[in-house]
């Protein structure tokens, strides 16, 4: 396939990608930027959905490597959330190999406009101000259970999870900074088995995801400057802004 991708469609991946790059470290939902360009180029919509992980994978250890090396790392609490994701990413990636995702479009818009409408109103706990994850003593039995369906959700289609993630974190009152490293941390974990199982399925189009991924990579590097610098209330608004915006892009587009 690649033999036959032009120097404009080289281009336009390149772009894509790098958009998707920033919008998934801000907020979450560049797969719906990166999955139509994928068919259109001419990957079956399975063989897309596998190609997209590799980029995402690439995307998010730039992204972790970033937030690492500038000091914005709650790692303990990352690895603690992605425990209880990869189980259900195992389960989500293996129905993904064996169905087809389109009678889905409906329902997933529909939890999008409940995620935006999250974001928008929740008030950030009564308990005050975000806090840091290292801070963080409730339980973990709840935001677990979440954070393994997030999992299930992030296996099967990845398109949008990085919303869900959000909501999870901004149940359990985090700061969304150090809120975006955990999300990354935790998709790069789910990401990486089910690329996997996709790629055992022989749905992965390596050639294409590569070139993707440093698009996505590109992004990426722009995204975790941009969070670190404008802050937790910025960050929400970006997440409202594009919950939204992938909504009305999923309900009426045929």
């Amino acid at each position: 396939m690649l033999e036959n991708l032009t120097f404009l469609n080289l281009v336009a991946v390149l772009f894509i990608g790098a958009s998707a790059g920033f919008i998934n470290v801000l907020a979450g939902g560049g797969s719906f930027l990166t999955l139509p360009l994928l068919i259109f180029l001419g990957l079956p919509p399975n063989l897309a959905n596998g190609t997209n992980r590799l980029a995402i994978l690439m995307q998010n250890t730039f992204a972790v490597g970033n937030f690492i090396k500038r000091k914005v790392y709650p790692g303990q609490f990352a690895l603690k959330a992605a425990l209880y994701a990869v189980p259900g990413s195992i389960i989500g990636a293996w129905l993904a190999t064996l169905v087809s995702n389109e009678q889905f479009k409906i329902s997933l818009a529909m939890v999008m406009i409940i995620m935006s409408l999250f974001t928008l109103f929740t008030s950030n706990k009564q308990s005050g101000d975000p806090i840091n994850p290292e801070d963080y003593m409730d339980s973990w039995m709840g935001p677990g259970v979440a954070y393994f369906f997030v999992g299930l959700y992030g296996g099967y289609i990845q398109a949008g999870v990085g919303f869900l993630v959000l909501s999870v974190l901004l149940w359990q009152n985090i700061n969304l900074v150090h809120g975006n490293a955990v999300k990354l941390t935790i998709i790069f974990f789910f990401t990486a088995v089910a690329l996997l199982i996709f790629a055992w399925n022989g749905q992965v189009n390596w050639g294409m995801g590569v070139i993707l991924g440093v698009g996505n990579m590109m992004g990426a590097w722009l995204g975790t400057h941009v969070a670190i610098k404008k802050g937790h209330k910025f960050i929400k608004h970006v997440v409202t802004i594009a919950v939204i915006f992938f909504a009305i892009k999923l309900l009426f587009s045929n």
